[in-house]
C-alpha cells in the first residue's frame, strides 16, 4: 500500500498515531489538540476567521509531513512545547522540505529559545509575538474574495 497508495497509507499510519497520540485539549472549534500553545493557537484563529486545518497530510515530493496547521494553501504553523535540541533538529530537517511550498513559522514559548534558535529565520517566540504576525494571515473574509 505504501507504494501504490502512499497518501492512503499515511492517512491510514496517521489515523492509528492520532489514537494514541494524546490529543488532551479541546479547541473553541472542537478539535482535539495536543498542547496548550496549539489550542491557544487553534483558538486565535478560530476567533479572528482565519480558516486552518490541523494536521492536514501535506506532500511534497513523495515526502508526508502532517504539520500543526495549515493556512490556505501557502502557511504552515508548528507548535512545539518540546525541551530539548533534539525536537529542534527534527524540526529543521522538515522545514527543509515544507519552505519549498510554504512559508513556515515555529511557535514555541519564549523560555524554550536556547534549544530552538538554530530555526531562527522561522521562529516566532511567544504568543505575544505570534499575534501581530498571524494577523497578517488572510482571514475567511479575504479568503473569499481571492478566490
Amino acid at each position: 500500500m505504501k507504494e501504490n497508495n502512499p497518501e492512503k497509507y499515511y492517512l491510514l499510519q496517521y489515523s492509528r498515531f492520532k489514537e494514541i497520540g494524546g490529543y488532551k485539549h479541546k479547541t473553541k472549534r472542537g478539535e482535539l489538540v495536543r498542547n496548550l500553545l496549539e489550542k491557544q493557537t487553534a483558538d486565535f484563529l478560530h476567533e479572528n476567521k482565519i480558516n486552518y486545518a490541523y494536521e492536514p497530510l501535506v506532500n511534497i515530493n513523495k515526502k508526508y509531513f502532517f504539520p500543526d496547521f495549515l493556512i490556505g494553501d501557502k502557511i504552515i504553523i508548528e507548535c512545539t512545547m518540546w525541551r530539548g535540541e533534539s525536537k529542534a533538529y527534527k524540526l529543521k530537517e522538515k522545514i527543509k522540505h515544507l519552505k519549498k511550498k510554504y512559508k513556515v513559522f515555529v511557535l514555541i514559548p519564549k523560555s524554550l529559545y536556547k534549544y530552538y534558535k538554530i530555526l531562527n529565520n522561522h521562529l516566532i517566540i511567544g504568543f505575544d509575538e505570534f499575534v501581530p504576525v498571524a494577523q497578517t494571515f488572510p482571514s475567511a473574509k479575504t479568503q473569499r474574495r481571492e478566490q
